[in-house]
């Protein structure tokens, strides 16, 4: 959890740094936001399905901060949080779903066709070397709550595209694919790996 807060203020600082530099400087900030859908993998899936729960989905948020260095400008690399916050999956027996996660990461993107950031289509790769689930289970009229909670890293890949604003401004799409393992412990059971998933799509800014 330090290192994902860590990690958070990092990329704040820098991006926010970032907006105030010229055209000739190297470091610049990013913005996104945007939807995702959760795939469950073992140790998340069997309740899912047993429960019959609807799709999981919800709200998908990152900031970002990446640096050029000269030699290799259609690489860049940063440091990246992103959060996901879960809209409610219905289950049977009107029991509700929530799951959520954040992580902290280091990330690469690679311009195939252009060495300028504000521009253009990329390629992205992140590792999150911190990462954290809760996934929460509640049925409201009974007053039933269970959660359970794991830490693990997990990999990104990405594609997405920068359409250039005024000076070094860009509106961002994105499509990114998030794969995680997590270790966990369950109540009479112990310790338990937890593998998921992410599909999202996302929009923001470059600054």
């Amino acid at each position: 959890m330090h290192k994902a807060i860590t990690a958070l203020v990092l990329a704040g600082t820098l991006a926010a740094s970032a907006s105030s530099q010229n055209d000739e400087e190297l470091t610049y900030g990013e913005f996104k936001t945007g939807y995702g859908v959760t795939q469950f993998g073992p140790g998340l899936s069997d309740r899912f399905n047993s429960g019959n729960f609807s799709t999981s989905g919800g709200g998908l948020f990152s900031i970002a901060a990446y640096r050029k260095f000269e030699g290799i400008d259609n690489l860049h690399f940063g440091i990246r949080y992103k959060a996901f916050g879960a809209f409610q999956s219905r289950g049977d027996n009107g029991e509700e779903m929530f799951f959520n996660f954040h992580g902290a990461s280091v990330s690469a993107k690679y311009y195939p066709f252009s060495r300028s950031a504000s521009s253009g289509l990329y390629l992205q790769g992140d590792f999150n070397f911190s990462t954290q689930f809760t996934q929460k289970y509640r049925v409201s009229e009974a007053l039933k709550f269970d959660h359970q909670f794991a830490i693990g890293q997990s990999l990104t890949v990405g594609l997405g595209y920068h359409f250039p604003l005024k000076d070094r401004y860009a509106v961002v799409a994105s499509v990114e694919y998030d794969w995680a393992s997590r270790q966990g412990e369950v109540q009479g059971i112990g310790d338990k790996r937890f593998r998921n998933s992410n599909l999202a799509l996302q929009l923001g800014l470059l600054f």
